[in-house]
């Protein structure tokens, strides 16, 4: 016994050197070796160029799509980086020292996602940073807005390595965003945060689109192109983001009995989620994960029905004005660790709120028979999508190439 409790105490001890051995490393890194190597390449001269840093995904996102075509048509060169800052370990501190030596380069910097080596120097004159924030409205708190809260980091740790200090301008989907944008980045007003509205949602104004969505829908499932309605199950995901659960899913069974005939059930996880859905043999020909297959904006040009908890796609769905239910059983659990910038209630949220199976099949039924507030929807996305207008890309693309400042 005394073995195991000498072998535990240098367990623990060690474990705590190498943490301690981490942040030294860290420490100075962000505080000497990134703010000398990025003033060090400042010493070339800048050029017409805009540079975009995708912080977690391996391939360009939605989010920059829209605006890397705009400068395309316009010759204005670009180059994209990926930081992979979610990746384990301390390698992501050398792309980091990369990236250092990139950033002097470019006359417009983009990122779409919190990455702490940005507040780490001062930017060089001239330099415009864009926050093209990922997602559209203002649900889930983030950032300093977390402060006191189990999800994400400390306010203490966001002070000490600084993400949001050098934006030039952050881009928002409606004037009703910005107060919280300014809060999560500890902003104070007035501020960068401009309602330019969100290049990912221009896609949905354009009726080609619209067909090659359903046309990639039914190629991947081809039980809906003879489906009567499409319905869409987009939930988010459950932990931190590097290890993302799903949520606890309602029986798959009960919710193929609940379906009236003719109807399908897609089922789309957060894209931070691993774990493949396991669909029941009996439910095989009326529910399908499409999770690696579909990208979630086809999805919402398809789907006549969504039901979500706290994802941030509703913003993105009250642009069709359908329907869309709120499954919601472990609200409170939620609102302990994470929490959201409105009050979970009829006031905020355009449809049903469900926080049982029982209640989320009653729901679906009274949608799938034209039981919902229109009105309730067209307000929610007058409030939070007013500045998506199909032009989006447009207006940003304006800011990057010195064209124009957002007001």
């Amino acid at each position: 016994m005394p073995y195991l409790l000498e072998k535990g105490v240098f367990v623990m001890a060690a474990s705590g050197a190498v943490a301690a051995f981490r942040e030294i490393v860290k420490l100075a890194a962000f505080k000497v070796v990134y703010p000398l190597t990025y003033k060090l390449f400042c010493l070339r001269p800048q050029k017409q160029l805009a540079l975009f840093c995708e912080v977690r995904s391996g391939t360009l996102t939605d989010t920059y799509k829209p605006i890397c075509a705009e400068l395309k048509k316009r010759g204005f060169p670009f180059k994209v980086f990926f930081i992979h800052n979610n990746k384990g370990g301390l390698s992501y501190l050398l792309r980091y020292l990369k990236l250092c030596t990139l950033l002097p380069q470019a006359s417009a910097i983009i990122i779409n996602d919190t990455c702490n080596l940005f507040g780490a120097f001062r930017l060089r004159k001239g330099t415009r940073l864009v926050q093209t924030w990922h997602s559209c409205g203002a649900f889930k708190k983030w950032g300093y807005s977390l402060k006191g809260m189990s999800f994400g980091q400390q306010a203490d740790l966001l002070d000490r390595y600084p993400s949001h200090t050098n934006y030039t301008l952050v881009t928002v989907s409606s004037e009703e965003c910005i107060p919280h944008f300014n809060e999560a980045f500890g902003f104070t007003a007035p501020s960068c945060v401009k309602a330019t509205g969100v290049a990912r949602t221009d896609r949905f104004f354009n009726e080609k689109n619209r067909a090659a969505a359903f046309g990639k829908i039914y190629e991947i499932c081809p039980a809906a192109k003879n489906a009567d309605k499409i319905i869409l199950y987009a939930p988010t995901y459950r932990g931190d983001a590097d290890n993302a659960q799903p949520p606890e899913q309602f029986s798959l069974t009960d919710m193929k009995k609940a379906l009236p005939k003719g109807c399908i059930l897609l089922i789309k996880q957060h894209g931070f989620v691993k774990k493949k859905t396991v669909i029941p043999p009996d439910c095989a020909d009326t529910i399908f994960d499409v999770s690696q297959k579909a990208d979630i904006e086809s999805l919402l040009f398809v789907s006549d029905v969504c039901i979500t908890d706290y994802s941030s796609l509703i913003f993105e769905y009250s642009l069709f004005e359908r329907p869309m239910i709120f499954y919601a059983y472990d609200l409170d659990e939620f609102n302990s660790y994470r929490g959201s910038y409105y009050e979970y209630n009829d006031d905020f949220l355009p449809g049903q709120t469900a926080r049982t199976p029982e209640q989320l099949f009653a729901a679906l039924a009274d949608a799938l028979n034209g039981n919902y507030d229109a009105d309730r929807i067209r307000r929610f996305r007058d409030r939070f999508m007013s500045a998506c207008d199909g032009h989006s890309a447009q207006r940003i693309a304006d800011y990057i190439t010195g064209r124009n400042d957002p007001a």
